[in-house]
């Protein structure tokens, strides 16, 4: 039910169709190198294997709780926390980086969607802002 619309006038569901185009475009790509890479005769290869399922777990547990304390606690404090813990123990960093990259992540999303778009963030303990 959503009109494309022009390059010029885009109407509701243009960037929804191309980036739906963009990932169906990559998706046959990786589709296409799985199928022409070689595998030594006898030898099979494991789809799954070596992924690291239990840090993928991790990330979703912690996008989880992420989810349920941002309203109560607030979007700054509930996305640095969550930044900081993938920052030290999903991908391990010094405690320098990974507290200065956060705070760095959470200030620059903070301007640009509250003030430079407007959009209203859960403000939680800090309702003062």
């Amino acid at each position: 039910d959503l009109d494309l619309g022009t390059l010029s006038a885009p109407d509701a569901g243009f960037i929804i169709f191309w980036v739906g185009v963009a990932m169906l475009g990559l998706a046959l790509a990786i589709f296409t190198q799985t199928i022409l890479s070689k595998v030594q005769t006898g030898e099979r290869k494991r789809l799954w294997s070596g992924q690291g399922w239990r840090k993928v777990l991790f990330v979703l547990a912690s996008l989880l709780v992420y989810a349920h304390f941002l309203v109560p606690i607030g979007f700054l404090p509930a996305t640095f926390l969550l930044l900081l813990f993938l920052f030290k123990w999903i991908e391990p960093h010094k405690w320098v980086t990974a507290i200065g990259v956060s705070v760095v992540m959470v200030s620059v999303t903070y301007v640009v969607f509250a003030y430079w778009l407007g959009c209203q963030l859960p403000k939680g303990l800090f309702d003062f802002l």
